[in-house]
């Protein structure tokens, strides 16, 4: 038995649009992702206002996502959140990369902590179920293969003078993150974790994106933790797998590189609440808009590998970026791993 038949046999999970169901989206989602058909039963996407619809999908968390669902209780349609899923492509998006995962989610945004998403629910039942072989070969197959989120980058060490003083990774992000705000954090969330940092003794180096440095695109501690003596700023383009060989703990706010900090065994802080935080696994430091969130996790505590198989198994759904055959994450994985193989050939 696979992954994949432990959840349903089922081509679609229960919680997802009936397979060859009549769906609606907005002309951004249409024309930004045309493959997205292939998740529905290969009919093309309709307009939110065609009629005979059976539902209606929006992608991320910005306007057109906020007009779709207002679309969709107006016409009294069931609604579907979609994302990339955390385990996505070697390329990026932006530039034309077709993900080998997206998630589908009838509750909320995997980033959402004010409200339960169907990734909570996945994680608290998984916390109670018999998943922790599956997700612990799962984990230790992306950390062999040193991979995240995206795989483009290079493997290859930062060049960062070495003290005998812990060193903590600090991870800024691009401002205006829609992550930031449904993970519950705001901007005094960065400036709080890097004054914590300074305080702690720590040799402090702030992870932050090339865009930021090169001043095309805003942090969020960016240009104050550049002004301030002792603090390391870093945006080499190398793998987060490469980063975090390098550093000893994580404190991030909403960042996806706090779960790949967890599949490695690093000790992580979060000063919001990202899906892998109030589960015991986390040093949560959130503040008080977060502790109704952390009260309605605390009722489960999973393991790191029981997490690991909700996120990356129980939730997403993978298809091959060119059959669109469904894949179990292994598949995945090892599809992933031979296209990096081939990308580094042909560089």
């Amino acid at each position: 038995m696979n992954e994949l038949d432990e959840v349903s046999p089922e081509t679609t999970r229960p919680w997802h649009p009936r397979w060859g169901s009549r769906i609606g989206a907005s002309f951004f989602v249409q024309q930004a992702f045309p493959w997205l058909r292939n998740y529905f039963g290969d009919a093309p996407l309709h307009s939110t206002l065609s009629s005979s619809l059976d539902g209606i999908v929006s992608w991320g968390g910005r306007l057109p996502a906020k007009t779709a669902i207002r679309i969709a209780r107006l016409r009294g349609l069931p609604h579907w959140h979609l994302e990339d899923g955390f385990l996505r492509s070697v390329g990026l998006g932006k530039e034309g990369s077709v993900p080998i995962s997206i998630v589908i989610d009838d509750k909320a945004l995997p980033v959402e902590a004010g409200r339960a998403s169907r990734l909570e629910l996945l994680i608290a039942e998984a916390g109670r179920a018999e998943f922790t072989n599956t997700g612990a070969t799962i984990r230790e197959a992306l950390v062999a293969n040193k991979l995240s989120k995206y795989n483009s980058l290079p493997h290859h060490s930062p060049r960062i003078e070495r003290t005998n003083r812990r060193r903590v990774l600090l991870v800024d992000q691009v401002y205006g993150d829609v992550s930031v705000a449904k993970a519950l954090g705001s901007p005094a969330s960065f400036h709080r974790m890097l004054d914590d940092a300074l305080a702690s003794g720590a040799q402090c180096v702030v992870r932050t994106h090339p865009d930021v440095i090169a001043g095309h695109r805003r942090g969020y501690m960016t240009e104050r933790a550049a002004k301030t003596p002792g603090i390391i700023l870093m945006a080499d383009k190398v793998s987060a797998a490469s980063i975090l060989e390098i550093v000893d703990e994580v404190w991030t706010v909403s960042s996806q590189m706090g779960f790949d900090a967890l599949l490695r065994g690093l000790p992580v802080r979060c000063y919001a609440t990202p899906f892998y935080a109030g589960w015991g696994l986390t040093d949560d430091r959130s503040g008080k808009a977060s502790q109704s969130t952390l009260r309605r996790r605390s009722g489960a505590r999973p393991t790191l590998d029981q997490l690991t198989f909700a996120a990356l198994s129980l939730y997403p759904v993978y298809r091959h970026p060119e059959t669109w055959v469904r894949l179990d994450t292994l598949a995945a994985i090892e599809y992933l791993v031979k296209e990096i193989a081939q990308t580094r050939r042909e560089a």
